[in-house]
């Protein structure tokens, strides 16, 4: 029966409804993300160049250094939610950012292959009080979330990061164009001190409160149009989940194994065509801005058209890394580079967005916490092997992109095959 109103009951309702997507505070995330990738993509950056260029290792030693904080993040979700749950999701991520200065800063001390390892993989255990708490939290707060302000956060967070990405690597050009990258390493590190007050901004009560019983039967009687439809369609605020998991985590597994093999390959054809190191600031960033465009553009579509933007955007990779097999211009590469980007904004931000969903569906950290497990396993394991292949042959680790990502697509054409236009918008 319909409450009127102008009625007491109607009033309380609605304060309840209110309060429960009020009683969260999600910028520090947004600002954590963004310090963070300023300071990580400019360090990482500079330290990669640093080793490369000017102390001059080998390309496997390389890929270990690179890979060793990727691999510890395959087991940090997992160590990571055990701390979380000791100690509770605000104080993980203060702990995080307290720690992440001091192991950053110990880097630039000492350039043996063995110590850079050992501070990569407590750095890389760190993470994983990091990123699953911050995809957990965005997947609780679209549980107290209208579909506009879950959306708004959705978006935010990604701008947050890949801004926060891009804006550093382009002051990183200016400061290794201008210094050296050793300089722009030292500088780096002194920003990621700010993640430490940033943190403490953080509400106290950082998992959104339950609402008690009296509130839960308010909510379930109030009578506002959009709420009634929500609630007489419980799917309409986590629609993406008429895609399979297992569409999300291959799409994170190919994204995370292709991109850092354009990532790590890079540089070595600037070594091989004698071209300076402070380009490779300017190619990753535009890589970023151009999955910055993939993500908003995702974020637009209907729930079908997502599914056809990832396997064009397979195809294109794809076709981008045939390309690089037959064109040895160094020009070119770092065009197309850029370009694939777009591609990878558009895997992501579907695969990311079906994840956020199952986590919000089912209440649980279990998804976040497996896509983060498959980030590390990209990122990690693909620069050790491709370490080793591009000293043989630098194109061969292209031929394995066009091979993965064909069996990739294949599987996602199948696990999708009923994802249908005519079913869903």
């Amino acid at each position: 029966m319909p409450i009127a109103k102008k009625s007491p009951l109607y009033q309380d309702e609605k304060a309840v409804v209110n309060r429960s997507s009020e009683d969260y505070r999600a910028w520090p995330i947004f600002w954590l993300a963004f310090v963070r990738l300023i300071y990580f993509s400019i360090f990482e950056r500079a330290l990669s160049n640093y080793l490369y260029f000017v102390i001059d290792i080998n390309e496997s030693t390389l890929g270990i250094i690179t890979s060793a904080g990727a691999i510890a993040y395959i087991f940090a979700p997992i160590i990571g939610q055990v701390i979380t749950s000791k100690i509770g999701v605000r104080n993980a991520i203060i702990l995080s950012s307290v720690l992440t200065p001091l192991l950053t800063g110990a880097q630039m001390i000492y350039f043996e292959p063995w110590f850079l390892i050992m501070c990569r993989v407590l750095l890389g255990l760190t993470m994983g009080l990091v990123w699953p708490n911050f995809l957990n939290l965005l997947s609780k707060w679209q549980n107290n979330s209208n579909i506009e302000r879950s959306n708004k956060n959705f978006r935010n967070f990604n701008f947050s990061w890949n801004f926060g990405f891009i804006f550093g690597l382009l002051i990183g050009f200016i400061w290794a164009f201008t210094w050296n990258d050793y300089f722009t390493m030292v500088i780096s590190w002194s920003l990621s001190f700010l993640l430490i007050p940033i943190s403490f901004f953080l509400k106290k009560e950082s998992r959104t409160q339950h609402l008690d019983g009296a509130s839960e039967m308010q909510l379930e009687r109030f009578t506002s149009e959009e709420n009634l439809k929500v609630n007489s369609n419980p799917k309409s605020i986590t629609p993406m989940i008429v895609y399979p998991i297992l569409f999300s985590w291959l799409g994170i597994l190919f994204l995370a194994t292709s991109k850092s093999i354009f990532l790590f390959s890079y540089p070595v054809f600037l070594k091989t065509f004698s071209h300076p190191s402070y380009l490779t600031y300017l190619v990753q960033a535009g890589l970023q801005l151009a999955q910055v465009i993939g993500l908003t553009w995702i974020n637009v579509m209907k729930i079908y058209r997502r599914k056809i933007s990832v396997m064009i955007s397979l195809i294109a990779v794809i076709m981008i890394s045939t390309s690089i097999l037959f064109i040895g211009d160094i020009w070119y590469i770092s065009i197309i580079i850029m370009i694939v980007g777009l591609f990878f904004g558009l895997i992501h931000g579907t695969a990311l967005k079906i994840m956020l969903e199952y986590g919000t569906a089912k209440n649980t950290a279990k998804y976040s916490t497996i896509n983060e497990i498959l980030v590390g396993m990209g990122f990690g394991i693909t620069p050790i092997i491709a370490g080793y292949v591009v000293e043989i042959n630098i194109h061969a680790i292209f031929m394995f992109v066009v091979i993965f990502g064909f069996f990739i697509l294949i599987f996602l054409i199948y696990l999708s095959r009923n994802i249908k236009k005519g079913k869903i918008r």
